[in-house]
């Protein structure tokens, strides 16, 4: 007999919340364009495709056209729709109940919009966990898509991960099919020979052996220039229609005609890639990055909210959206670095928790709500402020920072805070004058500078250049009053003076006119017998809201005369004001009591892309500096105020 190979050409597309509109634009005109006038043109093959939620929602909102050809291609064609989660969510850091949701959110979604009812789950990021296929199967799943480096990875050989196999967990079963490794950097990169010989390599008796080929739409025509990559794909599918020995089908064609091949337990995992990056786990991201686990403890403190107002129902849309994976790691692709793209997953969350809040008469009665708990899980207690307005949340812990802060508007809601600090990343060993930073870029961090240092100094992390304790200081909650809460700490600064100068510090967080205003003050106190010269510093990073349909960038102003982007760095010597703005956001505007030296300066990082080093523009970093001369027991005081 002949022998032949089964071959399952699986094309995933997918863009995230937060995505620029231009980026959007390019892509569905480069490539899904591209795809789908191919696909058109090949009615009669067995394809496999999955669409994100995200991108769904997109199409119907801006290409609706494009959605109803796609529809009518699936539906007279011999094409295979997979489905997945809502919200493109890696089901691994969601809560379990989540996991179905969305699941079986991601199934009706596709049965919506393309008319198909779904059989296969594309995972995000192919992340597996070995509790899965409990959700998997309750939600009507009868198979998922891994990789092959999953299966080796639980002791298969070669010919079992070109086989599919079941697994289950306590009693629950779903069928497993395995992406081939090589081949994904085979096609469409090399030759039409190369490819089919590859495919050859696999070749049986009955075809019981497939070769999967699962990775993204974006291959063809956005990685790729347009012309070659469709001339490639024209010829590479005119040769599937003529080939004999290599033959295309869907993962549900292949499980009619051969079935499961046995029983297999796997290990937690995703592709080689991402295990390096994830340290082999990917809940591992939440701890390395700090704004990642943020965005992952909003997720959760959300919903808790969702749940207890009983408003779920009404918000799980922007929910499951606010779960979306991209934002939430990094590797060689991967938006923890891309502000944009955390912005949309705060946009969300935010707007859910907005929604929920009004529709639930959270604060009925009340003004403004403090709480004590431990917001992000590390053992010590956060103060989370909300007002119908804005949102404060506030670490003692780490220099009585603010970490959050969440504006309500509606239509427009977003995290100020959106920030991103600089990691030491393998990659950038090499990389001259890169300085990871020391501390969290947030705001309403203290500094004592030495003499002579300046905007550079502070920006590129300067060894030794804060000459205090203070900016990591763990801050005591004196008191929590109906409007505002109240640190303490005392710390040192050692300066030019043979002993360390002993100082306390107050600051009062007040939260004003339903929480449209901050204004935190103040008092540095000098607790030595002899007058001291420190030059105090007050440091803020904010991140003026992006628009998504415009390059234009956010700008700011300083004391109504200059005019500059975030991409510009301003000193001055004798400054109190500052206003941000958006092109689609009321203005920010940020006021010092006292004049003071004022620095600005662009806060980015330098990360990698398939497309190489890139330095990401993340936040505006403002410092506010008073020299002062403090006799013993002697104080100095400013406020800082912020409202829009």
């Amino acid at each position: 007999m002949r022998g032949k190979t089964t071959f399952i050409f699986l094309i995933h597309f997918h863009q995230p919340p937060g995505q620029n509109r231009r980026i959007l634009e390019r892509i569905q005109k480069n490539s899904y364009e591209l795809l789908l006038r191919v696909f058109e043109s090949y009615p009669d093959l067995r394809l496999t495709l999955h669409f994100s939620g995200p991108l769904l929602l997109y199409w119907r909102e801006y290409y609706p056209d494009y959605l109803e050809r796609l529809r009518k291609l699936i539906a007279n064609g011999k094409i295979e729709v997979l489905g997945g989660t809502f919200g493109e969510s890696v089901l691994s850091i969601i809560p379990w109940d989540d996991r179905l949701e969305q699941l079986i959110k991601g199934k009706e979604l596709v049965k919506e919009l393309l008319g198909v009812d779904v059989k296969g789950a594309w995972l995000p990021e192919r992340v597996w966990d070995p509790t899965l296929p409990v959700v998997l199967e309750k939600a009507g799943y009868k198979y998922v898509i891994l990789d092959d480096e999953v299966g080796y990875r639980a002791g298969l050989w070669k010919g079992d991960v070109h086989r599919a196999m079941l697994t289950e967990y306590s009693g629950s079963r779903v069928g497993v099919f395995f992406i081939d490794g090589p081949i994904r950097y085979i096609l469409p990169w090399r030759s039409h020979t190369e490819v089919f010989d590859y495919l050859r390599s696999f070749s049986t008796g009955d075809g019981v052996e497939y070769v999967l080929w699962g990775s993204d739409a974006e291959k063809f025509g956005e990685w790729w220039d347009p012309r070659p990559a469709e001339t490639w794909l024209r010829v590479f599918l005119s040769l599937l229609r003529e080939t004999r020995d290599v033959e295309l089908l869907t993962p549900s064609e292949y499980l009619k005609r051969h079935g499961f091949s046995g029983l297999v337990y796997l290990y937690p995992g995703s592709y080689d890639k991402m295990m390096e990056w994830s340290g082999g786990y990917f809940p591992n991201f939440l701890r390395k990055y700090r704004e990642s686990n943020n965005m992952h403890k909003k997720m959760l403190y959300v919903r808790r909210k969702l749940k207890e107002l009983d408003v779920f129902d009404k918000t799980w849309k922007e929910y499951f959206l606010g779960q979306a994976n991209d934002a939430y790691w990094h590797g060689l692709f991967g938006g923890i670095y891309i502000a944009s793209l955390r912005q949309g997953i705060y946009e969300h969350l935010i707007r859910a928790e907005r929604i929920a809040e009004s529709e639930g008469k959270y604060f009925l009665g009340e003004d403004l709500i403090i709480k004590e708990l431990d917001f992000d899980y590390d053992g010590n207690n956060e103060i989370i402020v909300e007002a119908p307005l804005a949102n404060y949340y506030i670490k003692p812990d780490d220099g009585g920072t603010l970490f959050e802060f969440d504006i309500k508007s509606k239509g427009k809601e977003f995290n100020l805070i959106n920030s991103m600090s600089r990691y030491s990343e393998p990659y950038l060993r090499d990389v001259g004058n890169y300085h990871p930073d020391w501390y969290r870029r947030v705001s309403f961090r203290e500094h004592i500078w030495r003499e002579g240092a300046n905007i550079w100094d502070w920006v590129n992390n300067t060894p030794f250049v804060d000459t205090s304790d203070f900016a990591l200081s763990n801050y005591i909650v004196e008191s929590i009053g109906k409007n505002f809460v109240r640190l303490v700490t005392t710390g040192h600064d050692w300066g030019k003076s043979k002993s360390p100068r002993l100082i306390a510090i107050s600051k009062t967080y007040r939260f004003l006119e339903y929480g449209k205003v901050l204004e935190v003050e103040y008092r540095w106190r000098n607790l030595e017998k002899v007058t001291i010269f420190p030059r105090l510093s007050i440091e803020l990073t904010l991140s003026p809201r992006l628009s998504y349909k415009t390059e234009s960038l956010p700008w700011y102003t300083v004391d109504n005369e200059y005019n500059k982007s975030v991409l510009e760095h301003h000193i001055s010597p004798w400054s109190k004001r500052v206003t941000l703005h958006s092109v689609d956001f009321d203005d920010i505007f940020i006021e010092n009591e006292k004049h003071g030296e004022l620095w600005i300066f662009p806060i980015t990082t330098i990360s990698r892309s398939e497309k190489g080093l890139r330095n990401e523009y993340q936040a505006l970093g403002i410092v506010f500096n008073h020299q002062v001369s403090l006799k013993p027991g002697e104080e100095f005081g400013t406020k800082i105020r912020i409202w829009w």
